[in-house]
């Protein structure tokens, strides 16, 4: 399905955190117990948080794979601007804690690894990572539950959850010292009305990238956590527990007000010759639902900026710039990011698609419709 292509300059590979894994097993066990440390720390920095006031958050999303790791990565580097980090896995009810645990541990986990995708990408304790979902996992019970909507629109209310995961974004940007926030999490593709009506001067990213690539890089990633999940059967649990089940096992599509949807892809995933038509088929539900969510909601079109992976890679001068515009960050203080990832950034070659003709077709038709509308498949 995917040719793998070797790198001469390949990262130190990533390996599993077990001292990492065991203490954020201790820490999130009970959700009371995350919860009253999170409290516990917000009670302590009472007065500085006062100060703080959360404005335009910028909030990247589209499909895992889609290209918006590089992207948040890339936003991350920007002096204003605070996000999750890689250790904030162990606990992210208390990110304050964190920063100052780490202050004392300068050595842990430094030194930059490619990170478990295998995708090119070097992580270190500092990096941009997917956390905050394990905030929105203490609070919505059934969140991943494929046989319920998970569609949080501005009909969406839970004040114990608005209340803490407002103030985690205001601790988290007073220990980076910065005025805006970032994040990326792919399950916020379907929060973003609600997260609107949170926040109204929210700033979104979505990104999407040519159904062929996409779905030959989701189908790749699948088979790296299965692989991953047999050489260590702690895997499973993490990416669980962090709510990062895009892929393995444990994974989890997104629901999109349709159980019968998801009932199809699970059986088109149950037959060989139907399984790349699995993946195609849920591509276009993803983004027909944002294309359809932007065009019946113009306010949340405006906060909207729709950038493609490949003007991303191939016209990042260009791209970056409507980046920079639409998040209204400084650009003074965005020209040294600016100028590193229009050098940096690039289509993959650790891979390449390899998909059959009849694949190749079944893709085409699938995402025919919706992916026309963003300029693939241009006779």
């Amino acid at each position: 399905m995917v040719k793998q292509k070797k790198d001469k300059n390949k990262l130190p590979e990533f390996t599993f955190p077990v001292p990492m894994y065991y203490l954020m097993k201790l820490l999130t066990k009970s959700r009371l117990t995350t919860i009253k440390l999170g409290n516990f720390e917000t009670k302590c920095m009472k007065r500085k948080l006062r100060k703080i006031n959360i404005e335009k958050p910028i909030y990247v999303i589209g499909l895992a794979r889609a290209g918006t790791t590089i992207t948040v990565e890339m936003i991350g580097e920007h002096p204003d601007v605070a996000f999750h980090m890689h250790m904030h896995l162990i606990d992210p009810f208390i990110p304050q804690i964190l920063h100052y645990i780490a202050k004392l541990l300068p050595f842990i986990f430094r030194k930059k690894v490619e990170r478990v995708h295998k995708d090119g990408l070097a992580i270190n304790r500092n990096s941009p990572e997917a956390v905050e979902e394990m905030l929105w996992m203490r609070f919505f019970d059934e969140l991943h539950n494929e046989q319920l909507s998970n569609i949080k629109d501005s009909n969406t209310s839970n004040p114990k959850f608005e209340k803490f995961y407002t103030e985690s974004i205001r601790k988290l940007m007073i220990s980076k010292k910065s005025t805006r926030y970032v994040t990326k999490n792919n399950y916020n593709i379907t929060r973003m009305e609600y997260l609107h009506k949170l926040f109204p001067d929210v700033k979104f990213v979505l990104v999407i990238r040519h159904p062929i690539n996409h779905i030959a890089s989701y189908i790749k990633q699948e088979r790296i956590f299965l692989d991953l999940e047999k050489e260590n059967d702690k895997i499973r649990d993490w990416i669980t527990k962090v709510g990062h089940i895009e892929f393995g096992s444990e994974k989890v599509f997104i629901n999109l007000n349709s159980k019968e949807n998801i009932d199809k892809i699970r059986a088109l995933l149950e037959k060989e010759e139907t399984f790349v038509r699995a993946y195609a088929f849920y591509w276009k539900l993803v983004y027909e639902y944002t294309t359809d969510l932007l065009s019946k909601n113009k306010e949340l079109a405006k906060q909207t900026l729709v950038i493609r992976f490949e003007d991303l890679t191939d016209n990042s001068e260009e791209t970056i710039d409507k980046i920079i515009e639409h998040l209204e960050l400084d650009k003074e203080k965005s020209a040294e990011l600016r100028e590193k990832y229009i050098q940096k950034l690039h289509q993959p070659t650790y891979y390449k698609p390899s998909f059959s003709d009849e694949e190749l077709a079944t893709i085409k038709e699938e995402t025919y419709e919706i992916a026309k509308l963003y300029g693939y498949y241009e006779e």
